[in-house]
């Protein structure tokens, strides 16, 4: 068109229209193979477990403010194991997960850690869930030193887990068949610590 001008864009302008790609997820880390000997469940554990810890906001979050409390974990993959119900203990036979906060074959040294039962982890959800609930102990005992033979100092552990992993959030609660508008989260998690 005569007489009007067309206005070029930048080298500047351009490159702020041009869409950002999307970001990437971060790397997993870097984990162990399962065991030789381990099972099928065993290694799906394992795959989840890398899953959570390389993908999951809520399991870094938790990792990051153990830290920025001054506990030292050791390496992700080492403080957070997968293990079979057989080998599990006394967890084994019902529990998901469990925090294990001083290992007697450690020694006198402070060893806590996160065990997750690899046939009672079904998928990531159920994986996740439990994790995060195993971190909120975690950070417990790093920040107040729980005494966890004391019923009150459990109870209130159990409680803040329950509360601060997700598993009583209104999703979670209309999947078990157990909701209402009005005071699901604090019957749930009373249902759950107990």
């Amino acid at each position: 068109m005569p007489g009007r001008m067309m206005r070029r864009r930048t080298s500047q302008q351009q490159q702020e229209a041009e869409p950002t790609p999307p970001p990437q997820p971060p790397a997993e880390p870097d984990t162990p193979p399962p065991p030789a000997d381990a099972s099928r469940e065993e290694k799906r554990c394992h795959r989840l477990r890398a899953a959570s810890l390389g993908r999951n906001v809520r399991v870094q979050f938790m990792l990051e403010r153990i830290r920025l409390l001054g506990c030292d974990t050791g390496p992700a993959r080492e403080f957070v194991q997968c293990t079979a119900a057989s080998r599990a203990g006394a967890l084994g036979d019902k529990m998901v997960g469990g925090f294990v906060a001083h290992d007697p074959s450690a020694g006198g040294t402070y060893a806590p850690r996160v065990i997750m039962v690899a046939e009672h982890n079904p998928d990531r959800s159920v994986f996740d869930r439990a994790l995060v609930h195993e971190l909120v102990h975690a950070y417990d005992q790093c920040r107040a030193k729980i005494d966890w033979k004391e019923a009150s100092h459990h109870a209130c552990a159990e409680i803040r887990a329950s509360s601060l992993s997700g598993e009583c959030d209104l999703s979670q609660e209309i999947n078990r068949g157990r909701w209402g508008l009005a005071g699901h989260h604090g019957a749930c998690v009373r249902r759950r610590a107990a």
